[in-house]
């Protein structure tokens, strides 16, 4: 075997990868299902009396029931609904690289957009420990008619923004969404799922990828070994 045929690569430390599942949450605050079916009403119908069908497994919702008919005249108006997840460690290796969260969201209503009747959602991860102040947002949308991009809408596999590396010390963490209802007289709704946090993995210097690696090297110093011999034995036979 030569140097030629012999692959280097650098190993990844595990990285930190897991998704939340809905059952994962509990509605803490307003109203809201944490294992929604995507056979509702809400989810089914088109905007804004529901979510266009986004979702195709079980979500969590939040501002109305999942027996409501529609949005715009489901159970709460005027209200905020939150919800949060079970707690999750981040070590001090997850800690030291940028930490990233991607889902599914649907965002629906009849608000207008307009002064008290912006409706809005956002996600946040926090430190469970109360004397912490370790805490970012990682996604927002806000119902504003004059923004650029409409607030209502609904998106598959959204990166949130990535919370660069250090920002976070280690300890026990969860993700809080919360969605805020600002008039009687008009209705939001909001569903996610498919919750997913991650770390890109850090690589070990002058690591092997597998053990086949060791074998090689094993292979290859043995090989030279062998001919040194051989070139030992044609010198003193000269």
């Amino acid at each position: 075997m030569t140097a030629a045929g012999i692959t280097l690569s650098a190993e990844s430390a595990q990285a930190l990868n897991f998704t939340l599942a809905p059952g994962n949450f509990s509605v803490t605050q307003g109203i809201g299902d944490n294992n929604a079916s995507s056979g509702i009403a809400i989810n089914t119908q088109a905007p804004s009396n529901g979510f266009g069908g986004l979702f195709t497994s079980n979500f969590l919702l939040l501002g109305a029931n999942s027996n409501d008919a529609n949005i715009p005249n489901d159970s709460l108006r005027n209200n905020n609904s939150t919800a949060t997840s079970i707690p999750f460690a981040i070590s001090s290796t997850d800690a030291d690289q940028p930490i990233t969260v991607t889902f599914n969201w649907a965002f629906q209503g009849n608000a207008t957009g307009v002064i008290n009747d912006a409706d809005s959602f956002s996600i946040v991860i926090q430190n469970t420990d109360p004397n912490a102040n370790d805490a970012a947002i990682i996604f927002q949308r806000t119902l504003v008619t004059t923004d650029s991009i409409p607030g209502y809408g609904s998106v598959t596999n959204q990166t949130g923004d990535i919370i660069p590396a250090n920002s976070l010390t280690p300890g026990d963490y969860e993700i809080l969404i919360s969605l805020n209802e600002n008039t009687n007289n008009r209705s939001s709704a909001a569903g996610f799922n498919n919750i997913t946090v991650s770390t890109p993995g850090t690589p070990v210097p002058f690591g092997f990828s597998t053990n086949m690696s060791l074998l090689a090297f094993g292979g290859m110093f043995y090989g030279m070994n062998q001919l040194k011999k051989k070139m030992a034995v044609k010198k003193f036979q000269a």
